[in-house]
Order: structure tokens, then sequence, then C-alpha cells
């Protein structure tokens, strides 16, 4: 009996907490506005756990109220601060496209770009999440280009562009040491045409000069020296200029010993 009379006492009091759930407000035991300052309190202290339950509380409370966009902002906060950088993406996400009113919304837009970019890897790695931020980037400059996040956007595009741009340069660079010098040269190509004004462009022209003499395409070799005594002047360029013209004298001396062994 006593059993009996304690699942009708649970059954009851589930129908009372299913009934008073069934509004469209969630009822709880505090108020929103108690919610959101807990959970700035928490913020405020780094305690990001407690802030992500209280804001999301602010929101299952008042979805629509006047703290939703600044407690679904600073979720992504959150998540941003503890690292956890898709699930931050998610939480901005949400706030461009349920409260694009919000004045959040434009940092949103960058933070989603600079979660991806915090995400991406060294370069010989897979560069998925590089090529997502990159794009984010541009976009969050074509959508604000009056913004004060603006110089820092084009920092990171020019951060992603020379990554990108190694990558690339390393495989080039890579099948020159094996003495692929066709390939070599495609790599390289492909990298001064998407990634000329980056860091990687000079060493690029250099290993292809490097190609060039062992392809004995003398020509081109010559016109590559030229254009990259024009475009940059170091002790260190001078070096490998110096090094790749003892290469060229060396391999014509192997030219004319070839053409007499011929005779």
């Amino acid at each position: 009996m006593k059993t009996d009379r304690l699942f009708l006492i649970l059954l009851i009091t589930a129908v009372f907490v299913l009934g008073g759930c069934a509004g469209n407000k969630i009822k709880t035991g505090m108020s929103t506005d108690e919610y959101f300052k807990k959970a700035e309190a928490a913020f405020k202290k780094k305690k990001w756990d407690s802030a992500i339950d209280n804001f999301n509380m602010v929101l299952l409370n008042s979805p629509g109220g006047e703290l939703a966009d600044d407690a679904q902002y600073h979720l992504g906060e959150c998540y941003f601060n503890k690292k956890e950088y898709l699930l931050a993406v998610s939480e901005y996400r949400q706030l461009t496209e349920r409260y694009s009113y919000s004045p959040f919304v434009e940092e949103s837009y960058y933070k989603i770009a600079l979660s991806y970019f915090k995400q991406s890897p060294k370069y010989p790695l897979e560069q998925a999440s590089t090529l997502r931020a990159l794009q984010n980037f541009q976009d969050f400059i074509d959508a604000y280009p009056a913004s004060e996040l603006r110089m820092q956007a084009e920092e990171r595009i020019d951060e992603i562009r020379n990554k990108l741009a190694r990558k690339v340069y390393e495989s080039g660079k890579l099948y020159r040491k094996m003495e692929e010098w066709d390939s070599a040269v495609f790599y390289l190509d492909k990298m001064l045409e998407e990634f000329y004004d980056t860091d990687w462009a000079i060493p690029a022209k250099l290993e292809k000069a490097h190609c060039y003499i062992k392809l004995r395409q003398f020509d081109e070799y010559k016109s590559i020296v030229s254009n990259i005594r024009k475009s940059e002047q170091s002790p260190k360029v001078d070096e490998r200029l110096q090094y790749l013209n003892r290469l060229h004298e060396k391999e014509q001396f192997k030219i004319a010993k070839e053409k007499k062994l011929s005779k």
C-alpha cells in the first residue's frame, strides 16, 4: 500500500510539472534577469561552464526577450574561451540567424572566422579549417567594409595565405630535392600564380631557377634571376643567387664535356 501511495504521489507531481512546462515559457526558480546576472558574474570570473548554464537558462526562459541576443552572443564567447571552437561557431551562427537586429552580429561574423582560424593546423596538414577561415574573413570584409575589425581580418587573411603558400611551396621544393624537375616547376608555378604576393614568392622563384638550370632551360633561368634581382635584394637572396650561378656554370661545363665526348 505504501508503495502504491508513493507511486500515486510521484505520478501527480509529474503531471503538475509537465503541465507547468506545457506553456511557451519555461517556469524556473529564478527570473530571466536573475539568471542573466548570475551568468554575467560567472563570465567575469571565467567560470565558463557556470556561465553557459545560466545563459542557456536566459534563452530557455525568454528566447525572444531583451537579453536573448546578449545571452546568445556570450554563449559563443564562453565556448570560444574554452577553445571549443566548433561549438562557438554554432552559437555565433545562431545569433546571426535568430537575432539579426543585434549589435553583436558584426562581431559574431568576425568570431566565426576567427574560430575556424584557431582550428587551423600547421601547414603540412589538411587545411579545411584554414580555407573556411579564409572564406569567412573575406565574407566579413565584404559585409562590413568599414568595420573596426577589418584590419585584424586582413592581417589574418595575410597569415592564412602565407600558410597555404608555404604548403604548395614545400611540395615544389620536395620534388626539386627528388630531382623531379618538371613536377617541381608545376607546383612552384601553381604557388606563384595563386600566392604571388606572399612571403614565399621569392623562395619559390629561387627554387624554380634551380629547376631551370637542371632542365637546361637557361633563357628561363636568366629571366627569372633578373626578375628576382629587381624585386628583392638581401644578403640571403644574394648568397642563393651566387650558388645558382655556380650551378649554372657547372651545368654548362657538363654540356661542353658531353659534346666533346660525343664527337
